[in-house]
């Protein structure tokens, strides 16, 4: 047995050396794991002192849904000022509110915090569903989700973007199976935020999955319909959103630079150019897009995510969850990723310095802007990789589910040799 995972087990946390991903002790998996897990929980304690961070946001949209006061930027923000929430635009597109009307039928306290569950069974969920499509043990998976300290920042800041990666996750899960319509349907709940939504929208464009494409189209002709209902029968409502959303981003991303994760994000905040900025998008996403094409789904939707934040032009940390894919795809067995040992040192490494979010502000900078970064360059360039089936490959490489591919876990964990790789099952 390899020395990296041998040695002492702590009571209760005995589990077969097989599962552990990464050429560390199981007592540094598990127990570093759980720390970092408690680290990025209990923060929320600090969340009423903050007034609740965006929550009140969201708040207000669930108490305005319905009427004309949830678009018009006026009437919103004069509804806020008379209920005593700091005044601000909803930014999401209007029939996303009715997300927000449960927790709205509470007081913005109750509200917070039964939003807060919510996200952290959004968490636990994603966990469970990202080991299923990169092949780990899904004990390993709810670690992986809870240590990864983005994820929990929906809890604690009040937002959402646990709900975006569950539902990206969905549609990763769809295209791995060659379900469209699984597919299509985590695309178009996507929709929601649609920031979120267009990775994958691109990613289907460039594989040619039209039915996924078609079904994601229909919702969003639903979530038109929702903004209808939303903004008491306003046909019109997209024209009224986007011309606040054209006034809306610049001031927003110079005032939030500490927090942004994204190349663009970042240069904006610092006064670079915006042909310069421009120029690093195009460049950043015209070298992905072979990495896209020829890569098997669920590698390629995890880079699609990543991608996507890092030529994002609005993304903050709390959206740093759907760096959690790519993190997932280079733990898994996959028959894909990164050679050791330097899969190990790049993933401790990311979870290690994802805390730093917390004191961006402090600090003048965030670690994520660092990882979604220096991430989608190593994904790109292709550095360090294992071999990858092309998208022409196989059934079983292609879109073969972790029990079809042979376990990058035992042989790298364990050091065992090679064994021949199984035989081809039939498409999940």
């Amino acid at each position: 047995m390899s020395e990296s995972v041998s040695g002492s087990r702590s009571p209760g946390l005995r589990l077969p050396d097989a599962v552990i991903p990464l050429r560390i002790s199981s007592n540094a998996f598990w127990l570093g794991g759980m720390a970092l897990a408690f680290l990025c929980v209990v923060v929320i304690v600090g969340s009423p002192f903050c007034g609740f961070v965006d929550f009140p946001q969201f708040w207000s949209a669930g108490q305005t849904v319905g009427t004309p006061d949830l678009l018009d930027p006026v009437r919103h923000m004069d509804w806020q000022s008379a209920h005593g929430v700091s005044p601000g635009f909803f930014v999401y597109p209007a029939g996303s509110a009715w997300l927000f009307l449960p927790f709205a039928a509470t007081s913005l306290t109750v509200g917070f915090w039964l939003h807060a569950i919510v996200m952290t069974g959004l968490v636990a969920a994603a966990g469970v569903l990202g080991a299923r499509v990169y092949g780990l043990d899904r004990r390993v998976g709810l670690v992986a989700a809870f240590a990864w300290a983005p994820c929990m920042a929906s809890a604690i800041t009040g937002q959402n973007a646990a709900l975006g990666l569950v539902l990206s996750l969905v549609a990763i899960e769809g295209l791995r199976r060659d379900n469209d319509d699984l597919a299509g349907f985590g695309v178009g709940l996507l929709l929601y935020k649609p920031t979120l939504a267009l990775p994958l929208i691109g990613l289907l464009l460039l594989r040619r999955r039209w039915r996924a494409l078609l079904i994601a189209i229909a919702f969003g002709g639903g979530w038109y319909l929702a903004g209808v209902a939303a903004t008491a029968g306003d046909w019109s409502w997209p024209r009224l959103w986007l011309s606040a959303m054209a006034g809306y981003y610049a001031p927003d991303t110079a005032a939030n630079v500490v927090r942004t994760i994204s190349i663009p994000g970042l240069l904006q905040g610092h006064g670079v150019p915006s042909l310069v900025t421009s120029a690093v998008v195009v460049a950043v996403l015209a070298l992905a897009i072979p990495r896209l094409l020829r890569s098997p789904m669920a590698e390629a939707g995890a880079g699609a995510c990543l991608v996507g934040l890092a030529i994002s032009p609005h993304a903050l940390n709390y959206e740093g969850a759907l760096i959690l894919p790519i993190l997932m795809w280079a733990l898994g067995a996959t028959a894909t990723g990164i050679a050791e040992p330097v899969r190990t040192r790049l993933v401790v490494a990311a979870y290690l310095v994802a805390p730093e979010y917390l004191v961006s502000e402090t600090v003048g900078l965030s670690s994520l802007v660092v990882v979604t970064a220096v991430a989608a360059v190593i994904w790109i360039s292709g550095w360090h990789r294992i071999a990858t089936p092309r998208a022409g490959g196989s059934a079983t490489t292609e879109r073969g589910g972790p029990d079809e591919t042979p376990s990058r876990l035992t042989t790298v964990a364990l050091s065992a040799p090679a064994s021949p790789p199984p035989r081809p099952g039939p498409v999940p």
